[in-house]
C-alpha cells in the first residue's frame, strides 16, 4: 500500500520544479519585456504597447507562485518569540495551528481567486484583447499548491523539503 505522505512529497516535488520552472521564466519574459520597453520609449520615442499585456500576468504569476514556494520551504517570515518560550511540546502545538490556519486562509483565497478569474474572463487586455481570466487563473492554481505544501510539511515530518 502506498503511503499518503510519499504519494503527496512526490506531487509537491514536481509541482515545485514545475513552478520554480515557469517562475523564472516569468522573470525572465517580464525583464525582457520592460528592458525592451524602456529603450524602446528612450530611444526611439514610442512605445510597444503589447508588451505591456505581458507584464501584468507575468507579475500575478510571479507573486502567487512565490507565496506557494516560500510555503513548501517554509520561507515565510515569522515571528518566533512566543513559539520560543513555549515548551517544545505547546510550540509544536502552536506551529500546527499556524499551519492550520495558514492553510484554511489559502483554502479562501483559491475560492475567492477562482470567483475572481470567472469574472475576469470578461475583462480583456488592451491591446492583445486577451480573457484577463487566464492570467488570474494562476491565484486560486497557487493557493491550492500552498495547501498541499502546507499539508506536506506536516505529514511527512520534514522541516525543509528535498
Amino acid at each position: 500500500m502506498i503511503r499518503v505522505g510519499t504519494v503527496l512529497a512526490s506531487t509537491c516535488k514536481v509541482l515545485a520544479v514545475l513552478l520554480s520552472i515557469f517562475t523564472v521564466a516569468a522573470l525572465v519574459a517580464m525583464f525582457a519585456a520592460l528592458g525592451i520597453q524602456i529603450v524602446s520609449r528612450n530611444f526611439f520615442s514610442t512605445s510597444i504597447l503589447w508588451l505591456e499585456d505581458i507584464l501584468l500576468p507575468g507579475f500575478i504569476f510571479v507573486i502567487f507562485s512565490g507565496i506557494a514556494l516560500a510555503f513548501r520551504h517554509r520561507s515565510h517570515l515569522a515571528t518566533t518569540m512566543l513559539a520560543d518560550s513555549l515548551p517544545q511540546g505547546a510550540s509544536r502545538a502552536l506551529a500546527i495551528l499556524v499551519d492550520v490556519l495558514a492553510a484554511l486562509t489559502m483554502a479562501g483565497v483559491a475560492w475567492i481567486g477562482v470567483q475572481f478569474a470567472q469574472n475576469a474572463f470578461g475583462q480583456f487586455s488592451p491591446v492583445l484583447r486577451l480573457p484577463m481570466g487566464w492570467a488570474y487563473l494562476i491565484i486560486p492554481f497557487t493557493a491550492v499548491a500552498s495547501v498541499l505544501f502546507i499539508l506536506e510539511s506536516n505529514l511527512t515530518l520534514t522541516d525543509k523539503p528535498q
